[in-house]
């Protein structure tokens, strides 16, 4: 064999024993480090999977801080200045007012006493449109005097002519100071009114129709007879001629339009929550 070809051969032997002795060496000494540098590294990756989630929902938090930030700045609260009662009373008859207008009755119990302040229990009871409640307890929330409301109850009325209202009582406490105050502002203004509620949960969808106590005419056992431009001709229920115009009532509804070039006449009806349209036709 050459001297050349077996000098490689000791070399690259030579580099085999060096690297495997490293190996085991490296294995035998600094397996245990290389572990728990492994199970670090994954714990720091978690842990920076965290952050980051934490720092893609920094936007929003800091939305809604800054959100509450400035209705706090914006809307402070201030506690009455004594216990009267007929200032509580007052204030609370001008928030019950226009769009907040309910009819309800007040009963202010002996106040709560704490060593720099007090509280007025105050309890209602009354009746009136849900929207309007829903204003005058909104009003009372945000306007500067410390109002807590502690419960509302809520009862829905099923007398048919009066189904947008409810009965509710409402249970409050009202703040005033005790003792050294500095920095009192007087003028405790309260909030504008939280304007149109378009659903009241309490007025039932469905719900019994109302008799026909008015003899209105009946569409439904009524005979359409003559058309005029403006005038609907029908035989009632009765058997009596009526001469109806565009919006006038009948039982559950009105007249709502006529059609000379198809001879019909249409009415709009209310079945007691089910919107309902009775075409009355001269071929009929």
């Amino acid at each position: 064999m050459k001297y050349s070809i077996r000098n490689t051969l000791i070399l690259i032997f030579t580099l085999l024993l060096l690297a495997g002795g490293g190996y085991f060496f490296i294995e035998n000494r600094f397996s245990e480090d290389i572990e728990n540098e492994t199970e670090r590294s994954e714990q720091l990756s978690a842990e920076l999977e965290d952050v980051q989630r934490s720092a893609a929902m920094f936007p929003t938090v800091q939305a809604n801080y800054n959100t509450e930030l400035y209705t706090r700045l914006n809307h402070p609260k201030e506690l009455f200045r004594d216990h009267s009662s007929s200032n509580l009373y007052n204030y609370l008859q001008e928030l019950n007012r226009d769009i907040s207008f309910t009819e309800l009755n007040y009963s202010l119990s002996d106040s709560v006493l704490q060593n720099d302040h007090g509280i007025v229990n105050v309890n209602i009871q009354g009746e009136g449109r849900y929207e309007n409640l829903v204003n005058f307890l909104y009003r009372m929330e945000f306007s500067r005097p410390l109002i807590q409301v502690r419960s509302v109850q809520i009862d829905n009325i099923t007398d048919l002519e009066r189904l947008d209202r409810v009965n509710f009582q409402v249970a409050l406490g009202a703040y005033y100071r005790r003792g050294s105050w500095t920095n009192y502002r007087a003028e405790l203004e309260p909030s504008g009114p939280l304007g149109q509620i378009l659903h009241n949960p309490y007025y039932p969808l469905i719900h019994e129709v109302p008799a026909n106590v008015e003899g209105l005419p009946n569409v439904d056992d009524s005979r359409l007879v003559v058309l005029t431009g403006t005038r609907a001709h029908i035989l009632d229920q009765t058997g009596t001629l009526q001469r109806l115009s565009i919006g006038d009532r009948v039982y559950l509804g009105r007249l709502s339009s006529i059609n000379m070039n198809r001879g019909e006449a249409v009415f709009e009806l209310d079945r007691g929550g089910i919107r309902d349209r009775v075409v009355l036709s001269l071929q009929q």
